[in-house]
């Protein structure tokens, strides 16, 4: 528990420090500010005004360009055919059952 404690002191200890030096800034920069008030007399420049941009003929927006995208690669075109496709005997036309 005793380490426990001295936490909390230590706590306290910064938590009041913090604050006496946020009390000394704060009365630091009052007092400063008070004294450095004067302002410099700044000469106004007359200001000119831009002619208004007419707007002249301006080529029309390009139209946005589709990008081809390559297609996409099929099962067999990686890893090739199929065994079990390659071994099965080949389907027969439906015209040849027709004969009988």
């Amino acid at each position: 528990m005793g380490k426990q404690y001295n936490k909390r002191i230590k706590r306290r200890r910064r938590t009041a420090y913090l604050a006496r030096q946020k009390a000394a800034l704060l009365t630091q920069k009052a007092s400063a500010g008070k004294k450095t008030v004067k302002a410099t007399a700044v000469k106004a420049k007359p200001a000119t005004r831009k002619k208004a941009a007419t707007k002249a003929a301006t080529k029309p927006a390009p139209k946005a360009v589709k990008k081809e995208v390559a297609e996409k690669a099929n099962p067999d075109d990686v890893l090739g055919p199929d065994e079990a496709a390659a071994k099965a005997p080949a389907k027969k036309k439906p015209a040849d059952s027709a004969e009988k």
